[in-house]
Parts: structure tokens; C-alpha cells; sequence
């Protein structure tokens, strides 16, 4: 791990950016001082399933950690969880930072294929999934996914169908904590690893990002604090806590504030989260570009009362101008832009003090614990994004070399993201400096990864992948195959299923294939994507 200076370390302290004190501190001054009060309000499918107090989740954290314990669980061992958004969740965070244990969420979207590299990178003693999810069998994924190294497979409903230990009887129901008297020294320390989250790589390869609390905890700030966020907030984000922005916003955040998360389990659902929203009067949400969209749509076939939300923020992808108007014209409210990585979390953000419809325009500006620098190459107006600070992670598990890579010597981190200065101290990203295309939802799609498995299938002998406008997402990308057949051109139905077949998350499937001659290639040999990719964009626009 990548640790900071002593000095900056201390400068953080000083600041009340990093703290002595851990999520768990957050948790039991909640307990004590608002105990009936809703921490999470969750739902599945569209039924209310559980509100859990403070109280109840000080007593959950308990028990959950006991189970951890009684099931081998020790200090810096790996737990993952392959959940959607269930109640559950926040507590079995927690629960690991109890025990000292690194809690591991693995988005549902991925596959097989997927899966089984993070369990076996990680190193994971236990894996807790659910049954079955949006028609998917989740348990019999894991079994299949399972390396040697997991000691338990852990599922939430039918555990008999696939062997496994069945969550509710011997995480919910038993009384471990009666048997394991858990000594507080065990807990996980603000500054050691406590959270890792697999991110796509661009080497095709995905990359194990560590975490702290302290640098969670400076991710939280960056933007409770600009949004002025208080205990009595109630806030409602569909994206799956088991991503960067998911669990800071429904796990963390809500506890660092003492405030109510509304968790929704059909996190594609917006007809729902408007309801969550009247239901519960939500003050606060989160919807990428894409969510925006869908949510727009559902309030104009049927409005609900939305007026408790005082603003959106959405991020992942870049937000449209036109978008912010319609958000505007139908709810009445400012959205406000975001931009961060599952490296740093939130690192910028629009404002009250920021022009009407300033969303469009700009990502925003950082927080006093985050440094920006745009290094632009003469001649230009744009450059590569660095940047460094508190909630800056300790680095990528397993390989210190590939994280260090990205570091130059004064500790500036290259994200790989184009950015130009708005003019107003922040920044407006503009493109990525590699090979990786993202959908309007946020999902990453690594181009490396996918044609390798592409090239596989023999009818594909060069294969590029491109990103191209997607008319349904302002800002967002959709995925096209760009192929050098090798005798009978593959159809899009034909490749899918190859895909289907290793095992690869739908959201990484192309979605629509072209074929060509060769490849536009350089002097070196090297694919030349933009010729490719502005094809597609010229058709994009002459068709709309």
C-alpha cells in the first residue's frame, strides 16, 4: 500500500479531513443519541422489507460480526459481497471494520467469469450472495465461480440449493455475539485497509482499489459538505451500493450525518424510486445520466409529489445541458454534477454558488483536501486529470507496481480522464486518455478485455471496440464491434453467445457489430480507434 507522508497524514488530522475515530464511533454515538430513528428504509422488489434503527444496527453490527468470527473471519481477511441492494449490506460493512476484516462488494453485474477473478485475487475466506435476482440464479453463480481459497458460500434465501450457509439462520437468527465477546482492539484502525472494490482495468485486467476509513471518510465530506447535508436528510440512491458511489452515499454517508437511507433493491426501477421519494419525502438523491433519463420519463407518464427533494446529483458519466433544462422544467430542481473514480471517490462537484444549469457545463470544483492539476500539452486546452489527496486510496491490492505507475514523484495520481479548466476553478471533463468506453449508467467497458475474449471466437480474426453516441442517453456511450471477419462475418446474436459462453457480464457485450476490410492501424501497428470512432459518429448524427 501507498501510504501518505507523516506530515500529510497530520495535516489531514489537523484539518478534520482524516480522524482518530471510525465509522463504528459514528455508528454508537447514533445508537446512543437517536435510537429509534430510521438508518435504512429498504426495499425488495417493491414490497418493504425491513427499517432498521440505529439501535438495531448497532445490535446487527454485533451479530454479524460474532457470525464472521464463528465462520473463521480474522483480522485482514477478505468478506465479499455479491448483493444487490438489500438491507443487509450496511450492516455487513460494518461488521467487517468490527472484526478487522476488508469487506469486498462485487457489483451484481458482473458474471462468472468476473467473479471468480475477484474471489480469487482477493484471496476471500466468504462470500455472501442472494438466491436468486432479477430473474438470475446468484447462488448457483458463485458455486460455479468459487475458487479453493473461499472457505463459505453464504446466500441470503434458498442456501439448501447450492450447499451453502444459509444467511438468515446463522447470520440473523443465531446469537453469536453471546459467544464471542469481541475485544474492541480488533476493530479495523481509520487508517488501515477496510474496503476493496475491483474496478475495470485498461490493461484488461481488473485492478483491486484499497481503501480506509479515513480515505472513505474524506469521500463522504467531499460532498455532504458542499450540499450542506444534515442527520435530518433522507436520501435515496438506486445505484448498488456494492459500487464507489453506491455504498458511500447509502451506507456511509447516512451514518457519518445520523441521517435515513431509502435502499432500493430494483435499482433500474424509477417508477419506484419516485415513489420512495413521496412515500418517504427523500431530500437528497443520486441517479447517473442514464437513471436521469428513465426518472424524467416516469414523472411525465404519472407525477408524484417530489417537492421534499431539494437537489439531484448525478455522476459517472457527463451530464448534457439539455438534460439539467428537463430536470429543471419537470421537478423544478438544480442538478448537481459529480465527478470521481473508485480511486478517490468524489473528488468535485457543482454548487449553490455555481450559474443555473452550471451541471452542464462542469464537474465542478474540489474540496480543500483534493488538488486538481490539468496537464496540457502546448498548443492545447485540454490536458491529462491529476490528482491527489485524503480521499486518495492506499493503492491497487497486489500490485504495488501498476499503482505506482500512475504516481509521479510529488504523489500526483494520473487518472487517465481529459479535463479543460471551466473557468469558474474546477473542471469540465472532456474525453479519456485510454482505451475504454463508458455507457451512459457509468459502467466501464474496457476494450482490451472484451476483444480478447472476442478474438477467441474463430470467426473474428481483428476486432476493435469503439464507443459511439448513445441517442438515449445524452453524453452516454454504447458499444459497437468494429471486425476483420475470418471467412463468414459472425451476426451480433452469434458473438453475444460466445460471450454468454465465457461466462462475460452482459453490460461488457457489444452492441451493435460492423465489419471492415483491416484495421486502421499505425506505423507501429498499433490500432487506431478515433478514424473508427468517427465513423460511427458521423452515421449518429446523420440518422438523428
Amino acid at each position: 500500500m501507498v501510504i501518505p507522508e507523516p506530515e500529510t497524514a497530520a495535516k489531514y488530522r489537523a484539518a478534520g479531513w482524516w480522524r482518530e475515530e471510525t465509522f463504528l464511533a459514528d455508528l454508537a454515538e447514533a445508537a446512543r443519541t437517536k435510537a429509534d430513528h430510521p438508518a435504512v428504509i429498504a426495499y425488495e422488489g417493491r414490497e418493504l422489507a425491513r427499517v432498521v434503527s440505529y439501535a438495531e444496527l448497532a445490535d446487527l453490527v454485533e451479530r454479524f460480526a460474532a457470525a464472521l468470527t464463528e465462520l473463521g473471519v480474522v483480522r485482514d481477511d477478505v468478506v465479499a459481497f455479491y448483493l444487490p441492494n438489500r438491507w443487509v449490506l450496511t450492516p455487513l460493512y460494518l461488521a467487517c471494520h468490527r472484526v478487522g476484516a476488508i469487506a469486498c462488494p462485487v457489483i451484481p453485474a458482473l458474471d462468472v467469469r468476473e467473479l471468480a477473478q475477484v474471489l480469487e485475487e482477493s484471496a476471500a475466506r466468504i462470500c455472501v450472495t442472494v438466491d436468486r435476482f432479477d430473474d438470475i440464479d446468484y447462488g448457483a453463480r458463485l458455486a460455479e465461480a468459487a475458487p479453493a481459497s473461499l472457505a463459505h458460500r453464504v446466500v441470503v434465501g434458498d442456501a439448501a440449493a447450492t450447499g451453502a450457509v444459509d444467511f438468515d439462520e446463522f447470520f440473523v437468527r443465531m446469537p453469536w455475539e453471546q459467544r464471542h465477546d469481541l475485544p474492541t482492539a480488533q476493530q479495523s484502525g481509520p487508517d488501515d485497509p477496510a474496503l476493496l472494490l475491483y474496478t475495470s482495468g485498461t490493461t484488461g485486467r481488473m485492478k483491486g482499489v484499497v481503501h480506509s476509513q479515513n480515505t472513505l471518510h474524506a469521500a463522504v465530506l467531499a460532498v455532504c459538505e458542499p450540499h450542506r447535508l444534515t442527520g435530518d436528510d433522507v436520501i435515496s440512491i438506486p445505484n448498488f451500493a456494492t459500487h464507489m458511489a453506491g455504498l458511500t452515499y447509502a451506507c456511509y454517508m447516512p451514518l457519518l450525518l445520523h441521517a435515513t437511507c431509502v435502499m432500493q433493491e430494483a435499482n433500474r426501477d424509477m417508477e419506484l424510486l419516485l415513489d420512495l421519494i413521496a412515500a418517504h419525502r427523500v431530500t437528497w438523491a443520486y441517479a447517473s445520466p442514464a437513471y436521469l433519463v428513465d426518472l424524467l420519463a416516469a414523472q411525465r407518464k404519472e407525477p408524484r409529489d417530489t417537492a421534499s427533494v431539494a437537489q439531484i446529483v448525478s455522476g459517472s458519466a457527463p451530464i448534457q445541458p439539455q438534460l439539467i433544462a428537463q430536470v429543471r422544467e419537470v421537478f423544478d430542481i438544480p442538478v448537481r454534477a459529480l465527478w470521481g473514480m473508485t480511486e478517490n471517490g468524489a473528488v468535485t462537484v457543482t454548487r449553490d454558488d455555481d450559474p443555473e444549469g452550471w451541471a452542464g457545463r462542469s464537474d465542478g470544483r474540489a474540496e480543500p483536501w483534493m488538488e486538481l492539476r490539468i496537464a496540457v500539452e502546448e498548443g492545447g486546452d485540454a490536458g491529462r486529470l491529476l490528482v491527489r489527496g485524503a480521499s486518495q486510496c492506499l493503492g491497487y491490492l497486489g500490485r504495488r507496481e501498476v499503482y505506482e505507475a500512475c504516481l509521479d514523484e510529488d504523489g500526483w495520481f494520473d487518472t487517465s480522464d481529459l479535463a479543460r479548466d471551466d473557468g469558474r476553478g474546477g473542471i469540465r471533463i472532456v474525453g479519456r486518455s485510454v482505451d475504454q468506453i463508458t455507457r451512459g449508467s457509468g459502467q466501464k467497458v474496457s476494450t482490451l478485455e472484451v476483444e480478447s475474449v472476442l478474438t477467441r471466437h474463430p470467426a473474428v480474426k481483428e476486432v476493435a471496440l469503439v464507443g459511439y453516441p448513445d441517442p438515449r442517453i445524452p453524453g452516454g456511450e454504447l458499444v459497437c464491434a468494429v471486425i476483420v471477419p475470418e471467412g463468414e462475418p459472425p451476426t451480433l446474436e452469434t458473438l453475444h453467445g460466445h460471450l454468454a459462453d465465457e461466462r462475460m457480464a452482459k453490460v461488457l457485450w457489444p452492441d451493435r457489430v460492423q465489419f471492415v476490410w483491416e484495421l486502421p492501424k499505425n506505423s507501429l501497428g498499433k490500432v487506431l480507434r478515433h478514424p473508427l470512432r468517427d465513423r460511427l459518429e458521423i452515421e449518429y448524427a446523420a440518422r438523428r
